[in-house]
This record gives structure tokens, C-alpha cells and sequence, in this order.
């Protein structure tokens, strides 16, 4: 009595497509060649907008630097400026003297006022800050747009 079982059918290793798609279903189609196009576009579209908003939203209508300070004493100093604006804006600005350490020793909040023209118009003015003790460094710290 011999029992022997028929060998299996040899196994070419891919099961039948139907059975994968029938447990997973079907494969997602690709993007088309347009619709990227499309996607691609809209992107740099958006990202040129977004960077445009940013830029108008730093624009300031006004500038300031420092130009020059000498300590004139132990107790005075000279501070020189330059600020552009908006002839129309009245604009107040934060000066400032320090010494050695960093710390401040002199203090003013300069105003300058409205003006008739148009266009940007550019101040350089020298300002005299008296101080608390012996100052190493002077000039601007912050400007603003006055209501």
C-alpha cells in the first residue's frame, strides 16, 4: 500500500493580479502631467503672493541711523542722526548715550515734526544729551510714527 499524495503544481511565485487587487484593491492612478503642472503653478503663484505681503509689511515709512557722537564731557554728549520720511508723518525718535559697561548714562526723545512736500524727505540733525557720567557710544535706538 503505498499512499502517496500528488505533488503540489510547481509555484511561479506571483500570485494571480486579481487576487491582489481583490484584498488591496486597484493601484491609485498617477497624477496627470497637467494636473502637475497645474499644482506647480498655483504653488509659485502663492508663495510669489506671500512673499509680496511680507515685504509690505516691513516696508516702513520711515529710516534711521546713526551718523556720528562725540563726548563732549563727562556729563554731555553729542549725538548726530540721520532720519528719512514722509514729509507728512511727525516722527519721534529714542536717543540714547552709553558707557563702557553698556549701560545707559543719557537719555532724550526727540520729536520731528510734519513738513509740506511729497516724496521722502532726509534730516541729519545733531542733538546735545546731557549725561550721568562719562559716555563711550551714542545714537539712536528706536523711531516711530507719531498720531
Amino acid at each position: 500500500m503505498n499512499t502517496q499524495q500528488p505533488a503540489p503544481p510547481p509555484s511561479t511565485g506571483d500570485a494571480p493580479p486579481s487576487s491582489v487587487a481583490n484584498r488591496y484593491g486597484a493601484p491609485k492612478r498617477g497624477l496627470s502631467r497637467r494636473r502637475k503642472i497645474v499644482m506647480i503653478v498655483a504653488g509659485l503663484v502663492l508663495a510669489i503672493i506671500a512673499a509680496g505681503v511680507v515685504a509690505w509689511w516691513n516696508i516702513k515709512p520711515y529710516s534711521s541711523k546713526d551718523v556720528a557722537f562725540d563726548i563732549t564731557s563727562d556729563t554731555s554728549a553729542n549725538v548726530t542722526i540721520q532720519l528719512e520720511k514722509k514729509p507728512s508723518d511727525t516722527v519721534a525718535c529714542n536717543l540714547r548715550v552709553m558707557n563702557e559697561s553698556y549701560a545707559v548714562v543719557g537719555w532724550e526723545t526727540v520729536t520731528f515734526d510734519a513738513s509740506e512736500g511729497s516724496g521722502r524727505q532726509t534730516i541729519i540733525k545733531d542733538f546735545d544729551l546731557r549725561t550721568e557720567s562719562l559716555g563711550v557710544t551714542g545714537g539712536v535706538t528706536t523711531c516711530w510714527v507719531v498720531d
